[in-house]
């Protein structure tokens, strides 16, 4: 019986420094990435079939596959709106050639999450275009044929740069500073955030009782910014030129302190020229005594347009008889 607990108590002892040893290894190990607000991309669409460059006339049940990637970090699961995307496939004579989504224009949001700690790949889902080929002209032996696909869709952008808090860089009294805020004065940012639209510059100064944050915005990525209620209209009918390159502020915090004057105000919208926009904003630093760093939290939201060519060649059918 001696013996049996013997052995049991040697066991347990061999398990305990096996299990201290595969910690004390854990230990060192780098950890898991998590930063996926990175890129400039959001959806990106790209044709799966690359062989079907020539269709004959007369042919019936075509199948045109597009794959869709979100390669952005919108929307988070918490982000109730999702995409509210939409497909639409255009650029060719429809007398000629007829083709429509299989499943309709919507596109699926549960698919198509954005990167996340969990998925840094993002979501994919893929659009198949069914159709058929007609007649050619009398005279015409071949019709190269524009395919372009666009998907129109919701999507946010999240940045939260860290600024520096100082209400009186310029005081005379010495003393040891978590920051200078004439190193955060001027910061740039590079790689984006996980969206089309980035924020790339951020500018402090400071003035009497106040900090102005100078935010500079570009759409960093390749297709348009549209209006969100142009995101259910087919892209074909045209957009207006006033409602394209308006980019919403839904939100800017310095910490968890909302931001109430801005220039353009928050809940309105800043205007894009070439691809570039400002943003102005006050923070005041009335009764702050210290010095600190924190997160100048923004958030923007907009409508976006993708798109994707391919050229398809239709080829008349000659007979034989």
């Amino acid at each position: 019986m001696a013996n049996k607990w013997h052995i049991l108590f040697i066991v347990i002892i061999l398990i305990l420094l096996v299990s201290c040893k595969a910690g004390i290894k854990g230990k060192g190990r780098t950890p898991p990435k998590t930063e996926f607000r990175t890129g400039t991309e959001a959806l990106v669409l790209s044709f799966i079939d690359k062989g079907l460059n020539r269709l004959y006339e007369g042919d019936n049940n075509i199948n045109l596959l597009v794959e869709i990637m979100n390669k952005g970090a919108y929307p988070l699961p918490e982000d109730r709106e999702g995409l509210r995307g939409h497909i639409w496939i255009s650029g060719y004579d429809k007398n000629l050639l007829d083709l429509v989504a299989e499943d309709g224009t919507n596109l699926d949001d549960r698919e198509l999450e954005g990167k996340s700690p969990i998925n840094l790949e993002g979501g994919r889902s893929a659009v198949i275009f069914t159709g058929n080929v007609f007649t050619l002209p009398s005279g015409s032996t071949s019709y190269k044929a524009p395919i372009i696909v666009t998907a129109t869709y919701l999507y946010k952008t999240s940045s939260a740069p860290i600024v520096c808090i100082d209400p009186n860089p310029r005081a005379s009294d010495v003393k040891e500073k978590v920051c200078d805020i004439g190193k955060y004065g001027n910061i740039a940012f590079s790689g984006g955030q996980g969206a089309p639209v980035v924020v790339t510059r951020v500018e402090e100064e400071v003035t009497s009782g106040s900090i102005l944050f100078k935010i500079e915005i570009l759409n960093s990525g390749k297709g348009i910014v549209i209006s969100e209620s142009n995101i259910p209209r087919d892209p074909n009918a045209g957009y207006d030129w006033r409602d394209l390159n308006n980019v919403e502020i839904e939100e800017i915090t310095v910490g968890n302190d909302l931001l109430t004057y801005c220039k353009p105000t928050i809940g309105g919208t800043v205007k894009l020229i070439n691809n570039k926009g400002y943003i102005v904003c006050r923070f005041s630093t009335g009764g702050i005594n210290e010095v600190y760093t924190t997160p100048l939290n923004i958030r923007l939201r907009y409508g976006y347009s993708s798109s994707v060519r391919k050229d398809i060649e239709i080829v008349k059918d000659v007979g034989f008889g």
